[in-house]
């Protein structure tokens, strides 16, 4: 049977919890749905006063429907939104079983009222003794039943007292006042009496539960009680207390079984805290440690506050607690907090720790007035990055921080940061606005203003530690990057060397093609130079003919310096400039190097450029070199091999959004897979008479550009390829629009 409590405001059952058992459930029941149970186990139920079961459980359940069974939800209870309370019964068939042993309870004891009563009639007593006689059949049978079942034990006796006792006798009336307020008297008096022996009985009950759940919560809290009266100088323990001891609770407890279970190096001081308690009759409170029965050591905290009982002795009443895993929790903790100091003050990175808390305040009011973005907030408040800087404080710094930003050991404490952002501030608005985003790390490299005025390179790192909106500690990494930064410097100017030096060993080997490219226009000057003298030699010089010639002659000049500076360009030795450049075109004039020693060695070169390709940034001449390098290497492996189909493929392609993609591709012999990963390596070379530069330059230049450069054994065309990246800079359409 379920009956909905909410139904009706009025109780219907009443039921006295002797025992209650809880258990909780949950679960998710499908998407979106969540089933949370409680289960209480009541004890015997009544109903209008009567005990009509032995037991019932209480189910209360709540249910929760809906798509947002979000991952807020997953780590703990979420909110009902429906509850429904219900109370379950125990089976009918117990319920009969109730009420049967109540009826049997009523029957026999109303059987042996009846008997007692007239076993008083037969023997002679009067009116009093029997009555006597029945109100302690009445209590004995009270201890079996509810207050009903006493009631209804009353008014058996009161008929058989009116029925045998009460003129006239043998019928049920009562006439004589005096008769009447004596079965009222015996009435009244069995209630009283049966209800205070059951309210005792209560009492009782509930203090053996409340000794019960004391006696349990001292077992999980690791808490015995005591009790010391100093002037007897007995001592009373809790079970508790015995075990934290680790001694039988059927030995009496004694102050000399306390000393043999202290720690020899603790006796001397527990001696003096008992004799100080004796004589003071202060509060104690201390701590000491026991050794037990198998050799271990427990750590426990005895406190204790003195009292005068009702007789006017003094005594302690105190608590003994186990704190043997605190200790160990602690020391664990103090051996961390050490790790972190001898890090901290020993790492040879400089690390600051910065009071933060100022910082949290300001940005706790930003999100109070709605600000979510704060780099639109630095935009229309300037004057805030200055209060960001104030708002931070030094806390600590390690010996190597106070080395590198210098000033000293002392007087750093408190120091505020504006002045070290001086020359940097945007590194600190990005640090700012990635703090508000609620990260926890930041990295950059930036320079800094140490503390007595130098500038130096560094790579500031920073790690906030605690919740994400309350990040009141940061700690604070720099890096002193100022002699990698100058090795970095002069490792590019060591690779431009090296890129220098190969173009001008390139040009060598490009002799007789620039000789040839240099060449033609110089022939097709000549050429138009004569045929000017022989139209002005004429009787009647043509005068048009002769424009035209000379015009020839400017174009033919103008190729032939292009050519020079193209030469001069890979010969000099200039410094990278970067530029937008479009890298189809940066092929085409690389080819114009080629074109004789392409068709010298009976190479034929492909070209598919890429209509839509975007631009790159980067050196022209440079971005040249690696197209040359890769094009006359492909020449001389397919030469080499003896190949009749010597064909070259350079595809440029965009690779996705950000990646543009130039392959070169041959026919050759390919690459050996043995190779391979060692074709980028210095002075790594497969050929006869090759010096293994070329290619690590290659890689140099690609990866200054941002880019990346690989290689496969065999390529689509069944010999190597070879493919670069470079990363877009301009879509091609945005560049056409700017030059419009």
């Amino acid at each position: 049977m379920t009956k909905s409590l909410q139904e009706s405001k009025r109780p219907i059952f009443r039921g006295a919890v002797h025992h209650a058992s809880v258990v909780q459930r949950s679960g998710r029941l499908g998407p979106g749905i969540w089933s949370h149970a409680w289960r209480v186990s009541l004890g015997p139920l009544r109903f209008a006063g009567t005990e009509i079961c032995d037991g019932a459980v209480l189910f209360m359940t709540a249910e929760r429907q809906g798509s947002a069974a979000t991952a807020e939800h997953l780590g703990g209870t979420p909110p009902p939104q429906a509850k429904r309370w219900r109370l379950r019964l125990p089976p009918i068939r117990n319920r009969r079983r109730g009420v049967l042993v109540h009826a049997a309870l009523w029957v026999l004891g109303s059987a042996a009222l009846s008997g007692l009563s007239i076993a008083c009639f037969l023997l002679g007593f009067d009116f009093a003794t029997s009555a006597f006689a029945l109100l302690v059949a009445i209590v004995l049978l009270s201890l079996l039943g509810s207050f009903v079942s006493s009631v209804i034990f009353s008014t058996v006796a009161i008929g058989w007292l009116v029925y045998l006792f009460v003129e006239p006798v043998h019928s049920l009336a009562a006439s004589e006042l005096q008769d009447i307020g004596a079965l009222v008297a015996f009435l009244v008096t069995s209630l009283v009496i049966v209800r205070l022996l059951h309210r005792l009985r209560r009492e009782d009950a509930l203090r053996q539960r409340q000794a019960a759940y004391l006696a349990e919560a001292q077992k999980l809290s690791r808490t015995g009680s005591f009790g010391w009266n100093i002037a007897s100088g007995e001592l009373f323990w809790s079970d508790e207390t015995y075990r934290i001891f680790d001694l039988d609770p059927a030995l009496p407890p004694s102050l000399d079984i306390i000393l043999k279970r202290t720690h020899p190096d603790d006796l001397n001081s527990v001696r003096e805290a008992i004799e100080r308690a004796v004589k003071d009759r202060k509060d104690i409170s201390r701590e000491h440690r026991l050794v037990l029965s198998d050799g271990s050591i427990r750590h426990i905290r005895v406190v204790a506050h003195g009292m005068t009982d009702d007789r006017g002795q003094f005594e302690f009443i105190g608590a003994v607690m186990d704190i043997t895993d605190q200790k160990k929790a602690n020391a664990e903790l103090e051996r961390s907090e050490q790790r972190y100091r001898h890090l901290f003050s020993r790492m040879p990175i400089a690390l600051l720790q910065l009071d933060a808390s100022r910082l949290v305040g300001l940005f706790r009011k930003l999100r109070a007035e709605g600000v979510t973005d704060l780099g639109s907030y630095f935009d229309s408040h300037p004057d805030f990055l200055r209060t960001c800087m104030d708002a931070l404080s030094l806390q600590e710094a390690n010996e190597r921080a106070v080395q590198m930003f210098g000033g000293g050991a002392e007087g750093y404490h408190g120091r505020p940061l504006a002045e070290s952002w001086r020359e940097r501030p945007d590194t600190f608005r990005r640090a700012m606005e990635s703090r508000f985003r609620g990260e926890t790390n930041f990295e950059e490299e930036t320079r800094m203003v140490t503390w007595d005025g130098r500038i130096v390179d560094v790579l500031f790192t920073t790690a906030r530690v605690g919740p994400v909106n309350d990040l009141e500690i940061s700690l604070v990494g720099t890096i002193d990057i100022s002699q990698r930064l100058r090795a970095q410097e002069r490792l590019r100017q060591v690779q431009t060397e090296f890129a220098h030096a190969a173009r001008v060993s390139m040009l060598g080997e490009l002799t007789a093609s620039i000789a040839h490219e240099v060449n033609q226009p110089l022939a097709a000057i000549a050429t138009n130079g004569a045929a000017g003298l022989r139209w002005l030699n004429r009787p009647v010089p043509d005068m048009a003919e002769v424009r035209s010639a000379i015009e020839n002659m400017v174009t033919d000049t103008r190729r032939a310096a292009n050519i020079v500076a193209r030469v001069h360009g890979m010969a000099s030795r200039k410094a990278p400039e970067p530029a937008l450049l479009s890298l189809d075109d940066v092929i085409r004039e690389a080819l114009l190097f080629l074109r004789h020693e392409l068709e010298s060695r009976g190479v034929t070169i492909l070209h598919r450029p890429d209509a839509e390709a975007p631009l790159v940034r980067g050196d022209r001449t440079q971005l040249q070199q690696v197209i040359v390098n890769l094009a006359i290497n492909a020449v001389q492996a397919m030469t080499q091999a003896g190949r009749e189909d010597r064909r070259i493929v350079i595809t440029t392609a965009t690779r996705d959004p950000a990646t543009l993609c130039c392959s070169v591709e041959d026919t050759g012999p390919g690459i050996a897979a043995e190779h391979v990963g060692r074709l980028f390596e210095s002075f790594f070379t497969t050929k006869d008479s090759g010096m293994g530069m070329g290619l690590p330059i290659c890689r140099s230049i690609v990866e200054a550009h941002g880019g990346r450069i690989d290689a496969e054994g065999i390529g689509a065309e069944g010999g190597a390829r070879f493919w670069f990246t470079l990363p877009i800079s301009m879509p091609a359409q945005s560049a056409s629009r700017a030059d419009a």
